[in-house]
């Protein structure tokens, strides 16, 4: 057991550090790669395939690709062993994957790995698998710089909005519609910088997290009758789980604009994370934040969700815009 994790923990410190003394020539370093696409509704799905295996242990590559048309959805392997997380930057993808054990390496054609992007921009665009390594049994390995690319098709049928093309948050705009907790309105456009309402964003949240709808009949608020009819099941959803609360006056003010504020309580809710952050928040006005605020943006802020302007404040009484409400629930989903 004391060896089997060694090896392993031997293994992973090859694929994500790498060899600090150099490259031990491995088996593989006359394989070839190759890159297949398939599509379903708005998920692009690509299969990296090995060729010409004698002894592969272990593999680490890269994938490079546009964030503003693919946006990372998730990784699989049908190899048994250790996969590490991957590691996301700019435009850039990381996958490593290591066996266990004492056993002998894939051979062959193999699947290495199946990346499931999902469509957020419409055009065509590539996808590129370069800086692989790849170890063997005997945990000796080889680089190789494959350069091979994918061209991933457009797609006529996606949703595009004539107002958001340039807006900061475009990518988070169609990665959120793709997911499909906002659309958009029937004159094609998106509205980025529309404030939103208390009944508007519960109703993202609730979607967001797919939590299951209540039949919208139980709400105890003053002014139930003003919810809208379409937003009241996921309003009581969102009271149920304790996601957002009424007023002292028991009103919900479903046509309220929601706050920063009430959106980073909210946010930490849902993320159940504890909120005894012991940050020094830095804003400007930080003296303008609801006492009652002051904990759940320090976690929000702590967590990379929610983050002051341009001018070092966070608004905290400022309504929410649809563009910063997406973009804070796509941070929420990722965190």
């Amino acid at each position: 057991m004391l060896k089997r994790k060694l090896v392993m923990l031997l293994s992973i410190v090859i694929l994500v550090i790498g060899v600090s003394q150099g490259t031990v020539m491995a088996k593989e370093a006359n394989a070839t790669f190759d890159l297949k696409l398939s599509y379903s509704g708005k998920d692009v799905k690509l299969s990296i395939m090995g060729h010409g295996l004698t002894d592969m242990y272990a593999y680490d590559f890269e994938l490079s690709y546009d964030e503003k048309i693919l946006a990372f959805s998730k990784a699989e392997t049908v190899i048994k062993g250790f996969s590490v997380d991957p590691i996301l930057s700019s435009n850039t993808l990381r996958i490593a994957h290591t066996k266990m054990g004492e056993i002998a390496g894939e051979k062959g054609d193999v699947e290495l790995s199946t990346v499931t992007f999902k469509r957020i921009g419409s055009g065509t665009t590539s996808i590129k698998l370069s800086n692989i390594k790849l170890v063997d049994s005997k945990l000796d390995m080889v680089e190789l710089e494959p350069k091979v690319t994918a061209t991933v098709i457009d797609d006529p049928n996606l949703s595009t909005f004539k107002d958001v093309k340039g807006h900061w948050a475009e990518a988070s705009i169609y990665e959120a519609v793709s997911l499909g907790f906002v659309t958009g309105y029937s004159d094609a456009t998106f509205k980025p910088n529309l404030e939103v309402t208390r009944a508007e964003f519960a109703t993202m949240i609730v979607r967001a997290l797919k939590l299951q709808t209540s039949d919208g009949k139980g709400l105890a608020f003053k002014d139930s009758k003003e919810i809208p009819v379409w937003a009241r099941a996921y309003v009581q959803t969102a009271v149920e789980a304790k996601l957002i609360t009424g007023y002292a006056d028991n009103t919900f003010g479903a046509s309220k604009w929601i706050t920063r504020s009430e959106m980073s309580a909210i946010i930490v809710r849902a993320l159940a994370k504890e909120t005894s952050s012991t940050i020094k928040l830095q804003f400007a006005d930080l003296d303008k934040i609801p006492i009652w605020a002051i904990p759940s943006v320090k976690a929000a802020v702590e967590l990379g969700i929610m983050k002051g302007n341009t001018h070092n404040q966070f608004a905290p009484n400022a309504p929410a815009t649809r563009a910063e409400a997406v973009t804070v629930i796509l941070r929420m989903l990722k965190a």
